[in-house]
């Protein structure tokens, strides 16, 4: 069964709080750090639409039609997921989590084993495998198509540093932010290939050089996506965090080169807000909010999950959680991606 339970005999009293594992929160949905597009039961479409107008000389006669109006559509099915793990309670009996256990032969749950571990630690583990999906997941037949891609400098050609990252994600359910950047077919044709994402080639992160590197990144950005009504965000890896405090501190002009609030909970590059997600340590994602959208069914399924008996002759039981995943990028040409 999936519960290993190492415990010492039971006698004394047990000493409060229990140490859980510390995770990293899901902040993804925790924080709205992304569009969420949700009562998706099956599928739902999302359509983009390009235009140019071109002035022209004025006539009197017939005159020349110039200037494109583009749309396409891009069908999004979200893809239905499940953890699921078997356990046998009746490994609690001589454990801590007895105290709570009610009297008779019959009962065998821990109200503490079941908010504590269950709902509280597993659950967690539950939210954060869903978030490192949403933007790490790849398929299988996503990493050989990109495998089988030639390296380039161009934006229209996937980066050497870019194969190498898509290559070392292990294959999954859906392909996340990170692999739909790189690699889609949401364009006009329809057809898989190098996504039109801003490409920046990039390096190893460190305290020292990462102000240079968000400059890349910073110059990359398009006017029009600095001066939209909605700001973009800078999204780096977790350790990036670390990094940013690191580098104010050292600096000895009085210049700080990022602005975090005296309690560290808001972090600003340049005027854009820098969040933290789990993302590869030497990758930058710089976007609108709107143009990363989660798709699924219900976002609260995210915390949902069923415990039961595997049947009902049996003691031992069951955990299981469903919910629909898929990432979508939008706006493709406005966003940049740093990978190092």
């Amino acid at each position: 069964m999936a519960l290993s339970y190492t415990y010492s005999d039971y006698r004394g009293k047990a000493a409060e709080p229990i140490f859980e594992e510390i995770i990293f929160e899901n902040d993804t949905i925790g924080k709205n750090l992304v569009a969420f597009e949700t009562d998706v039961k099956a599928e739902t479409i999302f359509t983009e639409t390009t235009a140019t107008a071109t002035l022209q000389a004025y006539t009197s006669g017939v005159p020349t039609s110039a200037g494109d109006l583009t749309a396409w559509d891009k069908l999004v099915t979200p893809v239905k997921v499940q953890f699921y793990q078997e356990f046998d309670p009746n490994s609690l009996r001589f454990s801590r989590f007895k105290r709570d256990i009610k009297t008779g032969s019959w009962e065998i749950l821990s109200n503490e084993f079941e908010q504590l571990v269950i709902g509280g630690l597993y659950a967690k583990k539950v939210a954060y495998a869903l978030e490192y999906e949403f933007w790490n997941g790849v398929k299988s037949a996503t990493k050989t198509a990109v495998a089988a891609l030639t390296a380039g400098t161009a934006n229209t050609s996937v980066g050497a540093a870019e194969k190498t990252a898509v290559a070392a994600l292990t294959a999954s359910q859906i392909d996340g932010v990170l692999v739909k950047m790189i690699y889609n077919s949401s364009n006009a044709s329809g057809t898989a290939g190098v996504g039109t994402r801003i490409k920046v080639a990039g390096t190893t992160l460190t305290a020292s050089n990462l102000k240079t590197e968000l400059d890349k990144v910073y110059a990359a950005i398009p006017a029009l996506t600095l001066t939209n009504q909605e700001a973009p965000r800078i999204y780096c890896a977790k350790g990036v965090k670390q990094m940013m405090v690191q580098a104010n501190n050292v600096t000895t002009d009085y210049t700080k080169p990022f602005d975090i609030s005296p309690n560290a909970d808001s972090f600003y590059f340049n005027g854009l807000e820098v969040v933290f997600v789990p993302i590869p340590a030497n990758v930058i994602i710089c976007a609108i909010p709107s143009h990363l959208v989660w798709c699924t069914d219900l976002v609260a399924d995210v915390n949902r999950l069923e415990m039961n008996v595997i049947a009902n002759n049996r003691e031992d039981m069951f955990i299981k959680h469903n919910m629909t995943l898929e990432a979508h990028v939008a706006n493709q040409a406005y966003n940049v991606l740093y990978v190092g």
